[in-house]
């Protein structure tokens, strides 16, 4: 076989000259680096994506057996063996080292040829990886050091840092400290914004295993192709420049392993979970043994559990391994009171930071942030907070209207708002809770009296649960309320 030909993959699906040009060309325009070798294992194509990722030359690729050209064998080779097995191998992921000891990190898809029955060779689609692993392993370390810095078991928060007095908020925290003490799995619900991993580093520190560490992880924030590793570890040997590396379940063992945005992890690597979760064992990649690992499950998720099932971002089974005890996380809208004790907060924290002297938030700002609907939760409350700092002089005692997000100030100035039609003129301008507690009090007044005292129906109208209101009615000593079944058809 000519050398013409070993730079050319067209031979091995007999192409026309012409259309062999074609294929080259569109191999090489490929992004992944393309790798195709033939039946003895001789590399007849090398992609120029190839040569990016790995630093190479075709030249020195081609026309050479692929252990020659890289610290690989018959085990450890892709391609030699779907060579051996005439069986694809698909997103697999593996780290090699080429002959020059550049460590290469990629996922990638590999493939018989056949020429009807016979085999011919195999073709190795590689996605490097190599940059994406390296960012992960920075950021992991990263919060490690982060954390060390504050608590030695890797928390910042506890409960005393929650910040809030509504019955929602403290309702949700006492039901938080009575699970604490317990081991069962955990699944926090809440919307994005709301403090799911405050609740979570809290009910750590109000367990028995305060002293053992806190581990997080972001589910959405690691590709799936390395999420499994940094999960489970790897082993040294199971493949070309794999090292023992300790996975996150076993970092968590006798601590607490977070899982945030539970609904994010690939669906494949959550049967694998699912497993380790069942047997309390782990195996590391490429490992012959199962690892004890005890750590307490704290998952998270930012949308309905049931939903996600349907949608199939979550297995069911590995829901209900997960759920068995669930905290739901009220979101801003149902808290509203609290708003004045966050305001402040955050402004106590900004004024540090930007040597400002701003004491509270204005009336007409009050009147914005209760009509506003906060799909952000606390977080954007936090932000919009912060950019009205940015905009206020150093003389500023109060946040005005002028200061305030232009997303929220445009939907104030729309109209008269419903909720300033409320505000007593006798009121103390300063008294930020009592005007809220008003606000608050006359919109559920007017709301029941339009629904005929129908509580479920005023709920609806005011986007929250009909216990949520029953309970507002109660704190508010307001009457009226029709509770019959009937009335709520």
């Amino acid at each position: 076989m000519s050398v013409h030909n070993r730079l050319d993959p067209g031979y091995l699906f007999h192409l026309p000259e012409h259309k062999s040009e074609l294929l080259n060309f569109v191999l090489h325009m490929i992004e992944d680096g393309i790798h195709i070798i033939d039946e003895r294992g001789i590399t007849v194509f090398y992609s120029k994506a190839s040569e990016r990722i790995e630093k190479d030359k075709a030249e020195n690729i081609v026309g050479k057996h692929i252990t020659e050209t890289y610290q690989l064998n018959d085990e450890s080779s892709i391609l030699l063996k779907a060579l051996k097995t005439r069986e694809p191998i698909r997103n697999h992921h593996t780290t090699y080292l080429t002959k020059k000891g550049a460590k290469i990190d990629i996922i990638t898809n590999t493939f018989p040829v056949f020429d009807g029955d016979r085999l011919i060779g195999a073709v190795s689609i590689n996605t490097d990886i190599t940059g994406n692993k390296q960012l992960v392993n920075t950021i992991i370390n990263l919060q490690k050091q982060l954390f060390k810095s504050t608590n030695k078991n890797g928390t910042r928060y506890s409960f005393q840092d929650i910040i809030g007095n509504s019955p929602a908020v403290e309702n949700t925290i006492q039901f938080a400290r009575k699970i604490a003490v317990n081991m069962s799995p955990l699944l926090i619900c809440g919307e994005t914004g709301t403090g799911k991993e405050l609740f979570a580093q809290s009910i750590h520190n109000y367990s028995l295993r305060f002293r053992g560490p806190f581990i997080a992880v972001n589910c959405s924030a690691i590709p799936a192709t390395l999420l499994e590793s940094v999960l489970f570890g790897t082993q040294k040997g199971a493949f070309t420049g794999a090292e023992d590396k300790v996975g996150l379940f076993e970092e968590a063992d006798q601590g607490t392993l977070f899982l945030d945005e539970i609904s994010a992890m690939d669906i494949s690597l959550q049967s694998k979970l699912l497993r380790v979760l069942e047997s309390k064992t782990v195996r590391r990649l490429g490992g012959k043994t199962d690892i004890k690992v005890n750590p307490r499950i704290i998952s998270a998720i930012n949308i309905d559990p049931q939903e996600a099932i349907k949608k199939k971002y979550l297995r069911q089974d590995l829901f209900y391994r997960l759920a068995v005890v669930t905290l739901n996380i009220p979101p801003l809208r149902e808290r509203m009171e609290d708003i004045p004790i966050l305001t402040r907060f955050f402004i106590e924290n900004i004024n540090k930071i930007m040597n400002k002297s701003v004491k509270d938030i204005s009336p007409e700002v009050v009147d914005v942030f209760c009509r506003h609907h906060w799909p952000g939760n606390v977080r954007e409350l936090q932000h919009a907070v912060e950019h009205a700092m940015n905009y206020a002089d150093e003389i500023d005692e109060n946040i005005q209207l002028s200061h305030i997000p232009p997303h929220l100030l445009q939907k104030y100035a729309a109209g008269q708002s419903r909720s300033s039609r409320y505000v007593n003129p006798g009121e103390p301008s300063g008294n930020l809770k009592a005007i809220l507690r008003q606000i608050e009090t006359n919109i559920i007044q007017e709301t029941m009296q339009e629904c005929g005292g129908n509580i479920t129906r005023a709920a609806g109208s005011l986007g929250m649960s009909r216990q949520n209101l029953q309970q507002r009615l109660k704190r508010l000593y307001i009457k009226g309320g029709n509770n019959s079944r009937g009335s709520q058809q």
